[in-house]
């Protein structure tokens, strides 16, 4: 999984700008509750702002990062490590759109300050935590779509709020929207602890014919702290009736560091009883860690030849070239070398070595040894597919001097895909040669 790298700032007071249009500063109202001064507001962009809880940052546009969630307005949601974010720590920003009379919008930034606005822009100004959640949580209750699900997000960030009451309401109660409800059930994972065990794996169990709420779970359990949720995925791993379930209990349990959860995914994938459908996963989750080590690339390397069905073979190939191991790209090589192997799983080891970044000179070096000839040519488009110059320069000696004929011309056909007036220039002198 990616990585999240934040770059963090120190909080800073929102400083007030001018807003063009109608700007309106919301006077003192005294007791009226928060859903009172945003509907006393009518029609236009409300704004106000609140204290987020310890570890909640953003981009002060579009990004809100907590825990092991990335949300980016308006829809995309992701959870894992990531990298490459820019993330500050601060307050939170958050505007509501109505139209009509009713919310149709709801954005939440965290950095940053407010930019200048054009129609009716009413500022309430700091609110409490105390108001903030309980009216985002019965928002996210009422609201359809989108809007409920960005509902979700500003309540569960606000600082000091005890968020798993509300949030295991709402994914309980059937007449939510699913996706609203998914969501919630997302949170418990993040903010949950031990106490929410039981609940997640209700709801894992309640549907587990479907890949909305009982995937949902399955995640949630892989977030818990101290490794709370590893028992309950590793028994739906086991025995879901659900192969696609299963599968994803052993996703997240190979996303875990524990060592228990990694065991259990070397044990499922070696087990002939396990349905092909769920290996496959556990045989994807071992090259997809994050510190996929020496151990892990023996570990498939050891498990490829007891493989009998041709699927997970393809999928040994896969996960050891996403792990950036040397010994692993050097496998990949000596497997499409040995002829005792069936031709279509050699074709699939040149192609992920070649992907997978092995050295060109021991492509180059593998093309001159291939047989049979079917070989060669996938060997040709895989180094059609390398930016290095040294594939293209063995390309070009393809065509130059091989002595198969169809090869010479495979190897012009990809060389003339490339984008290059000096490859250009080599073709068209090669071709004008009599």
């Amino acid at each position: 999984m990616r990585r999240l790298t934040l770059s963090c700032r120190p909080s800073r007071p929102l400083v007030a700008l001018a807003v063009f249009g109608a700007a309106v500063i919301a006077p003192s109202l005294g007791a009226q509750s928060l859903a009172g001064r945003v509907a006393a507001a009518g029609d236009g962009e409300v704004r106000l702002a609140f204290a987020t809880r310890l570890g909640v940052c953003g981009d002060g546009k579009d990004v809100v990062a907590l825990n092991h969630t990335l949300y980016v307005y308006p829809s995309m949601e992701s959870h894992g490590t990531w990298s490459g974010v820019q993330c500050e720590h601060g307050r939170a920003r958050v505007t509501l759109t109505t139209v009509a009379g009713q919310i149709e919008r709801v954005r939440t930034r965290v950095g940053g300050t407010w930019l200048a606005g054009s129609g009716k822009i009413t500022d309430l100004g700091d609110v409490s935590v105390k108001e903030v959640a309980p009216y985002f949580f019965a928002l996210a209750e009422k609201l359809d779509g989108r809007s409920a699900r960005n509902a979700l997000l500003p309540a569960v960030i606000a600082d000091s709020v005890d968020a798993l009451p509300p949030l295991l309401r709402i994914a309980q109660n059937a007449s939510i929207a699913r996706e609203t409800r998914r969501r919630a059930i997302h949170w418990l994972g993040d903010l949950g602890d031990a106490s929410m065990v039981k609940p997640l794996e209700q709801f894992a169990t309640a549907d587990d014919d479907d890949d909305g709420l009982s995937e949902a779970a399955l995640y949630a359990l892989s977030e818990l702290p101290d490794a709370a949720g590893i028992p309950s995925l590793i028994t739906f791993a086991r025995s879901t009736r659900s192969p696609k379930l299963r599968g994803k209990a052993v996703f997240w349990l190979g996303q875990s560091d524990e060592k228990r959860a990694q065991n259990e995914v070397r044990a499922i994938a070696q087990d002939n009883s396990v349905p092909d459908e769920v290996r496959e996963k556990a045989i994807f989750v071992i090259g997809q860690h994050d510190d996929a080590s020496d151990a892990d690339v023996a570990f498939l390397k050891s498990l490829f030849p007891k493989l009998e069905s041709t699927k997970l073979r393809d999928q040994v190939l896969f996960s050891v070239s996403q792990t950036d191991n040397a010994s692993g790209r050097q496998w990949l090589i000596s497997v499409a070398r040995d002829e005792s192997i069936p031709v279509e799983v050699r074709k699939k080891a040149i192609f992920w070595a070649g992907q997978g970044g092995a050295p060109v000179k021991d492509l180059a070096s593998l093309y001159d040894s291939l047989q049979p000839e079917t070989l060669k040519e996938h060997m040709i488009f895989v180094l059609s597919q390398r930016d290095e110059r040294a594939a293209t320069d063995k390309l070009l000696s393809i065509v130059r001097s091989d002595s198969d004929s169809r090869m010479r011309k495979k190897a012009l056909f990809w060389l003339a895909q490339k984008d290059d007036p000096e490859i250009t220039k080599v073709i068209s002198n090669l071709v004008s040669q009599p």
